[in-house]
């Protein structure tokens, strides 16, 4: 053979090894698979009663969130993943309306005590909702049943959400009636429960429903404390690691999102010239294997205390993928940077509650002698829109969750 034949089926031969290594795609990383895995089989009780907390009056709440966990399981045995399972119309239970204010909120307090009638007949029609609640507070076995996906059933926050605006009302009535430490027995008590909630909580929209509820509790009993209808709170921990912990969630985020990345090529509404174009410039595995440290820099930076989890803010993002997967991969690439959020802001709505935390503990100083977590030595600032005192953070708090209602200052 010619050298210059040789040359030539040297470089077919080398040109053939890089167009198949072109091609292939990579193993799944073994992490990544773990985190793929789908929930281990068992059983929750207060996860069907979330699913179910929005049943029709008169139902069993546990017994109608089964039923909407079969009804998918059964939907997603027989339909691929990208058909997706259409939310199920029917009847709700009925809940507050907006004439049902947030307590510890602008003057929701004021308005309520102005008319106590309406204040009874709202905890007695919807007394049900709130025994609902109550019940489901109770329950301690909390995890996701569901594998992640697009039409996972999830729980009716909104029903959550004015269940807890009824407990809160519910205090109210009590401290009405002059029974003001039994009213803050009560929420005190919701406090230990949500908080335990809050360390198993494995979704991060239930999480961050968490964090909201709680934050509405604290401020509820400094609004009632500063009314002089309850008395002193005794000093809350601050927020534990597991309490702080988004591992659980962060796994459940990237199990979805990866489902959604390794099916692509096969969804059935992909075009097939789009799919030998995908398999061309797209690799499944690498993209899922590219994300998945997003996603554990987020669950390690949860376990981070407030000011180091600040100090993180200033680093990049995302990690950045070598410029040969890249090349490799051009559409994974792509689809690996806008697939993943900016989960900081979730972390800091964590931290935002610990700071919150701190000034509760600090209740019954005329003006809150307490450092901000976040710049230790830095004093908590008046809020006059608010009414209340608020410490600075890295992040904007549109939801006021660095605040906590508080007496005015004296005019100066």
């Amino acid at each position: 053979m010619k050298k210059w034949q040789k040359v030539l089926l040297g470089s077919a031969v080398l040109l053939g090894a890089l167009a198949g290594l072109w091609w292939l795609d990579e193993p799944l990383d073994p992490q990544a698979r773990a985190w793929l895995a789908p929930p281990a089989p068992g059983d929750s009780a207060a996860y069907y009663q979330l699913l179910g907390l929005d049943a029709p009056a008169g139902q069993d709440p546990q017994a109608v969130g089964r039923q909407r966990v079969q009804a998918h399981r059964q939907w997603r045995a027989e339909h691929s993943f990208s058909k997706l399972m259409a939310s199920a119309a029917g009847d709700r239970i009925a809940l507050p309306g907006d004439e049902l204010c947030v307590l510890g909120e602008g003057d929701c307090l004021q308005q309520l005590r102005e008319d106590r009638a309406v204040l009874g007949e709202l905890l007695v029609r919807h007394a049900e909702l709130l025994r609902r609640y109550e019940n489901l507070l109770a329950l301690q076995d909390y995890r996701s049943l569901s594998p992640p996906s697009m039409d996972e059933p999830l729980a009716n926050f909104t029903s959550l959400e004015r269940a807890n605006r009824l407990r809160m009302a519910q205090a109210l009535a009590l401290a009405e009636d002059g029974r003001g430490a039994e009213a803050l027995a009560l929420l005190e008590q919701d406090l230990r429960l949500l908080r335990r909630w809050l360390e198993r909580a494995d979704q991060l929209i239930l999480k961050m429903q968490l964090v909201k509820l709680v934050g509405r509790e604290l401020d509820s009993i400094a609004a009632l404390y500063r009314a002089g209808l309850v008395p002193a709170p005794a000093a809350l921990a601050p927020l534990s690691e597991a309490e702080r912990s988004l591992e659980a969630p962060m796994r459940r985020e990237f199990a979805l999102v990866g489902s959604g990345l390794l099916t692509l090529v096969d969804d059935p509404q992909t075009a097939a010239g789009a799919k030998w174009l995908l398999r061309w410039m797209y690799k499944p595995h690498m993209t899922v294997n590219d994300s998945l440290p997003d996603y554990q820099r987020i669950a390690a930076k949860s376990r981070l205390g407030t000011a180091a989890f600040a100090r993180t803010l200033a680093a990049p993002v995302r990690s950045e993928t070598s410029l040969w997967r890249r090349m490799r991969n051009p559409v994974g690439a792509i689809l690996g940077a806008i697939a993943i959020p900016d989960f900081n802001k979730y972390l800091a709505r964590l931290h935002d509650l610990d700071a919150k935390l701190t000034l509760f503990n600090a209740l019954g100083q005329a003006v809150p002698v307490a450092d901000n977590p976040y710049r230790p030595g830095q004093r908590a600032k008046w809020d006059d829109k608010r009414q209340a005192y608020c410490f600075n953070g890295p992040l904007k708090d549109e939801q006021g969750v660095r605040c906590l209602p508080w007496t005015a200052p004296p005019a100066q």
